[in-house]
């Protein structure tokens, strides 16, 4: 990918992060995430600073995929916005205010330096920005609030809550009915879910609401059918990896959360992982089905072929080092021999000169004379 200019018009020589941020959006986010756009904050403050997907990657040992993925996430929960040219490729980045003000943000753009090229093969990367959360104004909550419906709907949410809803949640809200156009009763079973499942944040449920919409699930129905296949997923895993009935940990529900929406593999390739870590440790360990499937997602695994490709490669490169050991033991053993052919030992025995004329018939009648 080609260099992206990054410039401000405020060089502070230091980095700011907002209470927003850290609250409200860093605490649901992946790890490697917060990272990627934290550096991409830094870079913000280096003037004239010469910016590549690419350099990022390396940066932080990541490939440009993983960084791609970030962007597109930080995109969903509307803290970036992607600009793409007519030939779709990537042509600026802008960081968005974090308090939700639209009218400020922060351009990083590429006016000077050639478009970045989008890898038509990465995963869950899309050219079609995600919805951008607007700030509703007072006059328009009040207009939406005088809709039965929406009225309804608030009234309700603050009951699951067991709290009155902040100007902020309130605008979360209403960008699901408005902006999403997600049914009242969808909006409501999306809370009821998140709320039972130990979210309560309204960052976490818009993160839901916003893949929910990009999976096309419009309607209850969809939703339960949606969570029945993540249910036999942590289901199936589960049984590979030898566990009984206990209940995952958040840590070991966020590795699969990893594997099944970041990495975008399937039931049958994670389950793969799950035999090789038995087959390996002899005992479940998700931090080593981890490390093949990040290994796996590094090499673009998409289907059981490509594994079993890379089996076969990496047999053959073993078979190769094998062979090439193999050489050098036996030519280091020939120059060895033929060393010690062209040098008089010091064995004795080794230089005894043999007699070789005998008489084999005199010594035959010697002994039979006997």
């Amino acid at each position: 990918m080609a260099d992206i200019m990054l410039h401000t018009s405020n060089n502070s020589g230091f980095t700011c992060i907002s209470n927003t941020f850290i609250d409200d959006f860093m605490k649901d986010a992946n790890g490697e995430y917060v990272k990627i756009y934290l550096y991409l904050l830094r870079c913000l403050n280096r003037e004239d600073y010469d910016f590549s997907i690419s350099q990022l990657a390396d940066c932080l040992d990541h490939t440009e995929k993983d960084i791609m993925r970030a962007f597109t996430y930080w995109e969903k929960v509307g803290l970036l916005r992607l600009e793409y040219s007519e030939d779709n490729e990537l042509s600026g980045i802008c960081l968005v205010d974090v308090n939700g003000t639209n009218s400020s943000f922060t351009s990083v753009n590429n006016a000077a330096a050639p478009a970045v090229a989008i890898n038509a093969g990465a995963p869950t990367v899309s050219n079609i920005p995600a919805p951008f959360k607007p700030s509703y104004s007072p006059d328009e909550l009040d207009a939406f609030k005088e809709e039965d419906e929406v009225s309804d709907l608030i009234f309700a949410t603050q009951t699951y809550l067991g709290r009155p809803l902040s100007n902020s949640d309130t605008n979360t809200l209403l960008f699901w009915y408005d902006c999403l156009h997600m049914s009242v009763d969808l909006i409501q079973y999306l809370i009821e879910t998140c709320l039972d499942n130990g979210h309560s944040s309204f960052h976490y449920m818009d993160t839901v609401a916003r893949n929910w919409t990009e999976d096309g699930i419009t309607t209850v129905e969809d939703a339960r059918k949606s969570s029945s296949a993540h249910t036999n997923t942590v289901y199936s895993i589960k049984k590979a990896l030898g566990i009984g009935n206990r209940d995952l940990v958040d840590s070991e529900l966020n590795f699969i959360d990893k594997w099944v929406n970041t990495f975008g593999f399937s039931l049958d390739i994670i389950l793969e992982a799950c035999e090789r870590t038995i087959s390996a440790t002899n005992k479940p360990s998700f931090k080593y089905t981890d490390s093949i499937l990040t290994s796996w997602n590094r090499s673009a695994v998409k289907s059981l072929d490509d594994i079993a490709r890379l089996d076969q490669e990496f047999t053959m490169a073993s078979v190769a080092k094998l062979s090439d050991a193999s050489r050098v033991k036996n030519s280091s053993f020939a120059n060895s021999a033929s060393a010690s052919s062209r040098g008089k030992s010091n064995n004795k025995f080794l230089n005894f000169e043999q007699r070789q004329n005998y008489d084999f018939n005199a010594l035959e009648k010697k002994l039979l004379g006997n």
